[in-house]
């Protein structure tokens, strides 16, 4: 954000067309809108995760509009009359500040972290879809095996949502290096999110009930 504002001071338009354009297709499209998209489509309508994905994505659509206002005034103020029906324009708002508590340095570390697994297990996935023995990522189990350091740092991750496979296991091993196998997934594939599973999809049956 303070990059932004800098780049608008100095009327640095270039460095900031780059810099918001990387952030939509790298930061945004390609990852979190990424590995959300079955959040938000599959689970139940009151789950909280799926709650707090919109909370984000509201986030996120804020600070995309007022930054790029003074350079798509037209655009983002029709879509801010669409989102705020309630308030005349968004060139009569205050630009954004990003509270101190998103800046969490243990935290980033922690994504870089899992970046550099997630690259990893992507390079996995594709080699057995370049050979045909997978077809979409959903048909792939993943078995990460990572150092004593690395797992103390991901064991809470889900791996198979981050990656967006059908299944994912942790395990130990001696190496820094990180080592995935892939392997088709075995089971029944759930007509409603596409993974599969040994026995019924519990988050989907449970999600058509609510």
């Amino acid at each position: 954000n303070n990059k932004f504002i800098n780049y608008f001071k100095n009327y640095d338009f270039h460095n900031l067309y780059k810099e918001l354009l990387n952030f939509c297709t790298v930061d945004l499209s390609s990852f979190y809108f990424d590995i959300r998209k079955d959040t938000l489509y599959c689970d139940s309508k009151n789950s909280k995760k799926r709650k707090d994905c919109i909370l984000v994505l509201n986030i996120i659509l804020e600070a995309l509009l007022k930054w790029f206002a003074p350079i798509l005034s037209f655009t983002t103020e029709e879509i801010f009359t669409l989102v705020h029906k309630d308030k005349k324009s968004i060139h009569l708002e205050n630009f954004i500040q990003i509270p101190k508590i998103y800046f969490n340095q243990k935290l980033n570390e922690k994504w870089d972290v899992l970046k550099k697994i997630r690259e990893v297990c992507n390079i996995s996935i594709e080699e057995k879809r370049a050979n045909k023995e997978i077809g979409s990522s959903l048909e792939a189990n993943l078995i990460i095996s990572l150092d004593d350091k690395k797992t103390s740092i991901v064991q809470d991750i889900d791996f198979s949502e981050l990656c967006i496979t059908s299944s994912a296991t942790l395990e130990k091993n001696t190496s820094e290096e990180i080592l995935v196998k892939t392997t088709k997934a075995e089971g029944n594939k759930c007509p409603r999110c596409w993974k599969i599973f040994q026995t019924s999809c519990k988050r989907c049956e449970n999600a058509k009930i609510n």
